[in-house]
This record gives structure tokens, sequence and C-alpha cells, in this order.
């Protein structure tokens, strides 16, 4: 099964919340959910589709989103 990016950002959305946690989180728990569908997409691709994400408006975001560690999502 082939995932488009929109299946990427809408399994990125389902683990953004409506309190703020770290992107590094939103990334693993949605690595782990697409596991067996997400062949060849490492973390720094899940966590790009994060600051796209951002950038369109669908989530807010604090901290630099360059940095899983240190930056931080949540719904809008």
């Amino acid at each position: 099964m082939m995932l488009t990016d929109q299946d990427f950002d809408d399994a990125l959305l389902a683990n953004v919340l409506d309190r703020w946690r770290k992107v590094a989180m939103v990334v693993a728990l949605t690595m782990e959910d697409l596991k067996t569908h997400a062949h060849g997409k490492n973390d720094l691709f899940f966590a790009n589709r994060v600051m796209l994400l951002a950038q369109k408006g669908l989530i807010e975001s604090q901290g630099d989103l360059t940095q899983m560690r240190y930056s931080e999502v949540r719904l809008k």
C-alpha cells in the first residue's frame, strides 16, 4: 500500500493534541502507527511534514521546529 503525503499528514495530526506535545513524541508515535506502511521514511521525513503542517497553519508550534526534542506543537 502506497501512502500519500496526505496520509502521512493525517497520521501526524492524529497524534497532535490540543495541549503542547514534543515534536519528537508526535513523530515517534506516528512512525509506530505507520511502521508497516512507511518503508524508507525516517524521523526527518516526519519532522519535515510537521513543519509543513505548521507552515500551512493547521497546527501551532513553539520552539525551533528543526530540533524535534526542543519544539512542541498543538492543534489550533
